[in-house]
């Protein structure tokens, strides 16, 4: 991923805001579409993120929207990581009943 630099995006969105939003896009489609195995959940993540931007009325609005998204689904993965460790667990017991260890090993 190349380096972001906000202040050009800044400038452009000061003299050309058409032209921002339609190299937004585009930089965005590229992005998704780098990510084939990801790519209609990213699609759908940016357009809830669009409505978002667009129905809130004020940057600060959207921004603690998204915030609040963020943290959603952050605390969702975390609960399906909380899942795996105990799959994790149920998984090493029965391998230990499988495949005992050598004599004299506990």
């Amino acid at each position: 991923m190349s380096r972001f630099d906000f202040d050009a995006w800044r400038e452009l969105a000061l003299r050309d805001p058409a032209e921002y939003f339609r190299e937004r896009e585009r930089t965005l489609s590229d992005f998704i579409a780098e990510r084939p195995e990801s790519e209609q959940g990213l699609r759908d993540l940016q357009s809830q993120i669009d409505q978002v931007r667009a129905l809130s009325g004020s940057p600060a609005k959207a921004a603690r929207e998204l915030a609040r998204m963020l943290g959603d689904r952050l605390e969702a993965l975390a609960g399906h990581m909380r899942q795996l460790d105990g799959h994790i667990d149920v998984l090493r017991d029965v391998t230990k009943r499988i495949r005992p260890g050598p004599p004299g090993r506990s």
